[in-house]
């Protein structure tokens, strides 16, 4: 089971009631949990969810990519923490070559990895009708520990290296997530939608 915010009492979404407050964030903890292993996984790194206790982040050698989000019944930041090992392995599968840790091309591939992920929470937060706006990736330089340890987190570990998804979200006071059918199909991870 991951780690996360609302454990020990503590409500992230302001007045609403312990029990819906409580569906709420088992919810998005779920999907953050899936979205993070799905993304691995087209990549060609299966991943498995580290314990709490077992989980050793680097302090050196990891990059850290977050997005804020902002709609109707959520807003907050997802961040992805990876081990560069991770990040460079996901950048070969993807592109077919390999590149340098420090290279322009890591710090940007590091974004699109998180974009990717806030892209796959977005999408399977429509069958709850749930729609938010994104905001650009940003590389951040220090790890925000007193802010993202706060939030709902999932660490996992493959034989490639180390990774961790964040979430820190505000949930409208009164919003219970209701699975109800999408008014519009969902898509398949990377299908071309032209606007």
């Amino acid at each position: 089971m991951s780690e996360r915010r609302a454990q020990d009492g503590e409500s992230t979404g302001g007045s609403q009631g312990g029990d819906a407050s409580a569906r709420n964030y088992a919810v998005l903890d779920q999907l953050l949990r899936d979205c993070c292993v799905e993304l691995m996984a087209d990549y060609g790194l299966p991943a498995t969810l580290a314990p709490p206790a077992a989980f050793n982040e680097p302090a050196v050698g990891a990059s850290v990519a977050a997005i804020d989000f902002s709609g109707r019944d959520l807003r907050g930041t997802i961040a992805l923490r990876m081990t560069s090992s991770v990040v460079l392995e996901t950048y070969r599968a993807a592109v077919g070559v390999s590149v340098c840790e420090a290279s322009t091309e890591a710090s940007d591939w590091t974004c699109e990895l998180v974009n990717q992920l806030i892209g796959r929470l977005k999408n399977k937060l429509r069958s709850y009708n749930v729609s938010f706006n994104v905001n650009t990736p940003r590389l951040l330089a220090t790890f925000p520990v007193a802010e993202l340890e706060r939030a709902l987190r999932s660490r996992f570990v493959s034989d490639r290296g180390a990774f961790a998804g964040y979430l820190d979200v505000m949930i409208a006071p009164g919003f219970s997530f209701v699975d109800s059918p999408p008014e519009v199909p969902l898509l398949d991870e990377g299908d071309l939608v032209l606007f």
